[in-house]
């Protein structure tokens, strides 16, 4: 363990010039490179059995389809083109360490719990998609905690699903999340920021339709109640949300490496403020990293085999032989979450299927074409991770609202999540068609 946060903070650290905009040259690059491919293995072998099972299937599944090994360069492309998860990671990790921290985050809590029992399940689904969007899995501790300990499993149960669609529906339009990053790094920057827009509408409805069919309330009194619980958080939220913006924009970065230059810094001056919490935040970024790594593995590996795939001379025959110009637009749309939705009931995390054909069909598209193509990963992403028995989501919630995690995944979610890729697929369809 000590060993696997030595080299996570080295490479974090090593990582950050780079992303700043320093360039060192190819060695330096090598190095770091070498260190996190190490990280990697120590990872490889603390993570769960599933995971180990998964990354073989990825390195099998990809000498099959390779004729011959990559050569050095593509290697080394490769390498350059993944090694950014070992800052992007950490910093998530350092941001969820400092909410924990912040006496707005506790106060958010309070007015959460004070919520008549009526009241509550709306308000955690409602706050878990605010907070989600930020936080991630971060944002489960932080909810389970306003339930009482003497809550029957009826109501902890239905909280947990209500925390569950209210964070992982955030995946639809955050850019704080690693599919967002994912989708980023292989389609058009303008087309990823223009999914957003798409994403706000699907889970705005989405939310809305939950909260009144599975939970059976909802009205305007309600929902500002609801959202009122957010309000001593809000404006953190909005100077982090809008820091990213603003130097994604005028610096012309992706918002993977915005949301790394930025987080830091806002952690640093939080810091500043209130020094009595550096030691705590210290700690919490200490377990973080410790606890963590099968997420990391798996995105790490996968992107760093789809650059090698995205390159190879027979994904590109495959490409022109098989698919050109001549496969219907539509279909993608639908089949991308579709199949991500599916395969992650089985526990493949979405990384696996959804990198792999963004590379494949990335080339083929418009701006305009890629932003609707943005918006199914992160629909087939969301529904992925909402279902399936080997997601950190699941398995976090389970974990702090005391839940089976077969009940999780088979309750009214399920159901909810399937409505929920079916709607977004014929959604994006329809405003493809009209626009």
């Amino acid at each position: 363990m000590f060993l696997k946060l030595i080299l996570t903070i080295f490479c974090w650290l090593a990582v950050l010039p780079i992303i700043y905009g320093f360039s060192f040259g190819p060695i330096y690059n090598f190095i770091i490179i070498g260190v996190y491919l190490l990280l990697l293995f120590v990872m490889f072998i603390l993570s769960r059995l599933t995971t180990k099972l998964m990354v073989c299937v990825l390195f099998l599944g990809t000498y099959l389809i390779l004729s011959e090994l990559p050569n050095q360069e593509s290697l080394l492309k490769a390498g350059n083109f993944f090694i950014i998860f070992a800052a992007f990671l950490p910093s998530l990790w350092l941001l969820r360490s400092t909410a924990m921290t912040m006496p707005s985050v506790k106060k958010t809590q309070k007015l959460l719990s004070d919520l008549v029992s009526t009241k509550v399940l709306s308000g955690i689904q409602v706050t878990s998609h605010i907070l989600g969007g930020v936080l991630n899995i971060g944002t489960f501790p932080l909810l389970s905690s306003v339930i009482p300990k003497n809550t029957s499993n009826k109501i902890r149960q239905a909280a947990g699903e209500a925390a569950i669609r209210g964070m992982n529906t955030a995946v639809l339009w955050s850019p704080f999340f690693v599919s967002f990053a994912v989708g980023q790094l292989y389609l058009p920057n303008n087309s990823a920021w223009l999914g957003i827009i798409f994403g706000l509408f699907i889970a705005l409805c989405f939310n809305t339709f939950t909260i009144r069919f599975l939970i059976g309330r909802l009205s305007l009194q309600d929902s500002i109640e609801a959202i009122a619980c957010v309000k001593p958080i809000l404006s953190r939220l909005l100077i982090l949300s809008g820091s990213v913006l603003l130097v994604g924009y005028f610096f012309q970065k992706t918002a993977l490496n915005a949301i790394v230059i930025v987080i830091p810094i806002l952690v640093l001056f939080q810091m500043s403020r209130r020094p009595e919490t550096i030691k705590s935040i210290l700690g919490n970024i200490r377990n973080l990293i410790q606890n963590s790594g099968d997420e990391m593995l798996l995105i790490s590996i996968s992107m760093f085999l789809g650059s090698i795939l995205s390159g190879s001379a027979e994904i590109q025959n495959f490409i022109e032989n098989n698919i050109g110009n001549n496969f219907p637009f539509w279909i993608m749309i639908v089949f991308l979450p579709f199949v991500v939705c599916l395969l992650g009931l089985i526990g493949i995390h979405p990384i696996i299927t959804s990198a792999p054909i963004l590379s494949l069909f990335a080339p083929l598209l418009s701006v305009w074409e890629a932003a609707f193509l943005m918006q199914a990963h992160l629909i087939g992403w969301c529904a992925g991770t909402s279902c399936s028995f080997t997601s950190l989501s699941v398995l976090t919630t389970a974990e702090n609202f005391k839940l089976s995690i077969s009940k999780l995944v088979l309750g009214p979610n399920l159901i909810a999540i399937v409505c929920l890729t079916i709607f977004g697929a014929v959604f994006l369809i329809i405003l493809n068609y009209f626009l």
